[in-house]
């Protein structure tokens, strides 16, 4: 079995329909597409779905199917995301706030400072009014706050 044929299936079932799934999610031919079903299903040993005149409804094994095929699927896009923020990294992020009407003031000097210190940092700037920063600053969301 591979991914393709739970990517098809789940598309299938989704869309409701062997047409549908096959010209507007999986941009292939309806033909591959029931090839691919049917070697599904021959694989599985099993009838997933029932081909209608209107579409297609899931048997009860396709509905039993589908749920762990939905679930490989999120699996295997969890670890490619994994894998990938291991492989790219992303740059670390340091969030500033600054009291708001007031960021002219210290914001030019601070990012000049950061960046000739970190230069492989992503910087996020915030305006807040002084409670509502000092919260920030107290729960860790603002790494620094000029108030």
């Amino acid at each position: 079995m591979e991914l393709r044929h739970l990517r098809y299936s789940v598309a299938v079932a989704e869309a409701g329909s062997l047409t549908v799934a096959a010209a507007r999610k999986l941009h292939t031919s309806q033909s591959s597409l029931s090839r691919q079903i049917r070697d599904l299903e021959h694989e599985v040993g099993a009838q997933l779905l029932t081909r209608r005149a209107r579409g297609i409804e899931l048997t009860p094994t396709g509905r039993a199917f589908l749920e762990h095929a939905r679930s490989v699927l999120s699996q295997v896009a969890a670890g490619t995301g994994a894998a990938r923020r291991v492989a790219h990294p992303a740059k670390p992020c340091f969030s500033i706030g600054f009291l708001t009407g007031h960021e002219l003031t210290w914001m030019p000097e601070a990012l000049r400072i950061l960046r000739d210190e970190l230069p492989n940092i992503d910087v996020m700037i915030s305006s807040q009014y002084s409670p509502q920063l000092a919260d920030a600053i107290g729960k860790g969301t603002v790494g620094a706050g000029f108030l």
